[in-house]
């Protein structure tokens, strides 16, 4: 069996590395001027520019049993002529609506599925109608392009909002109203070519600055009705796409329910938990989704934990003495970025919290 990937990076890396346990073979694809290293030895690589055609792209990979992604940031263009050629798992129409939060908003809005309010912004107008319809503080953020806090602006005031118009052009946004939640959890789902779904369970998210910091699961402040409300949210969902692989829905717990804030049309790093304490990881399961083989079992036994290892300047990390499962990804270090992750579980949530902190104190220690 042979997959094809469009990205290289650390989920990249990841997927592979659990295929690879199934017997299956994989090529890379570098768009653009990204970098491999995440990749490296793990299968055949191929450049993508911008002039190359879905046929010449098969033509250098060879054609796949299942050509999938690992970010949404991909032209869906190439993924519609691609799907012409070979099985695109996700549908593009999933990978459109994911990386385009007007189109991700409508997607959900026309499920009847709760998600955050929001208002479209196409010129100062509108967004002083915005400003008008939530008050303060107000959430503004593009169209696309945003991942892990970027482009988006968050205004405390009038003041706030009138200086942010004079150095962006206020088109092609939304404006959303802060949400008082309790936490911030995510639901992973896994739906195969067959149609078989899977569900891991609900995972409480930390994030600073708008980057995942922590993880731990499961997360047991919502009544059962509530899980499955939610669960039966995510498979409509997919079903109305046709969706194949592990999607992940990030949403906020409020004293009256949930709201949905985003998606991914992914494995996501909220679930990167899944590959120590399930039988079988998302990165595995998105493979044998995409392939139409069985799922594997996504219960847990103990509670588990996942904080990110992110880069502090160009220093390494220092991960030598830490405690748990530590996994690298052979980047290049930088300020901010996402260098690895470390895994653990217990039994007792508390002692896991506990030591996931001491974790972060010897990782980002000076």
């Amino acid at each position: 069996m042979h997959v094809v990937i469009l990205g290289c990076g650390q989920l990249s890396r990841l997927m592979a590395r659990e295929g690879k346990k199934l017997g299956v073979d994989f090529t890379f694809v570098a768009m653009g001027d990204e970098s491999t290293d995440c990749v490296n030895g793990l299968g055949k690589i191929v450049q993508w520019q911008d002039s190359m055609s879905a046929e010449a792209l098969l033509a250098e990979t060879g054609t796949p049993d299942a050509l999938t992604v690992e970010r949404e940031s991909i032209d869906v263009k190439l993924l519609i002529e691609l799907q012409k050629l070979c099985n695109v798992c996700p549908p593009p129409e999933a990978v459109a609506a994911c990386q385009h939060r007007l189109k991700e908003k409508m997607a959900l809005t026309s499920l009847d599925i709760p998600a955050t309010p929001w208002h479209p912004i196409s010129d100062e107008a509108s967004l002083h109608k915005a400003a008008e319809m939530f008050g303060y503080p107000l959430i503004v953020k593009s169209f696309e392009d945003g991942y892990d806090g970027k482009n988006q602006w968050h205004l405390q005031s009038a003041d706030e909002l009138a200086e942010l118009v004079k150095t962006e052009k206020p088109e092609n946004w939304l404006a959303e109203p802060k949400i008082n939640f309790t936490h911030e959890v995510s639901l992973i789902g896994a739906r195969s070519v067959s149609g078989e779904v899977k569900f891991y369970p609900i995972t409480e998210n930390h994030h600073e600055g708008g980057i995942l910091k922590r993880s731990i699961a499961p997360y047991e402040l919502l009544d059962s009705t509530k899980i499955d409300e939610m669960q039966a949210n995510m498979k409509r969902l997919m079903e109305s796409w046709q969706y194949v692989g592990v999607l992940a829905i990030e949403m906020f717990v409020t004293k009256d329910g949930f709201t949905v804030n985003e998606m991914a049309p992914r494995v996501h790093n909220s679930g990167h938990w899944t590959q120590n304490n399930t039988i079988t990881s998302q990165f595995e399961n998105h493979i044998r989704a995409i392939l139409d083989m069985e799922l594997g079992d996504t219960e847990v036994n103990d509670y588990s934990g996942m904080v990110n290892i992110l880069g502090m300047g160009t220093q390494q990390p220092k991960v030598d003495h830490v405690e748990g499962e530590v996994f690298l990804y052979d980047k290049t270090p930088r300020n901010g970025r996402k260098l690895g992750h470390v895994n653990l579980s217990d039994s007792d949530r508390e002692s896991l919290a506990q030591r996931m902190s001491a974790i972060e104190s010897q990782i980002y220690s000076n």
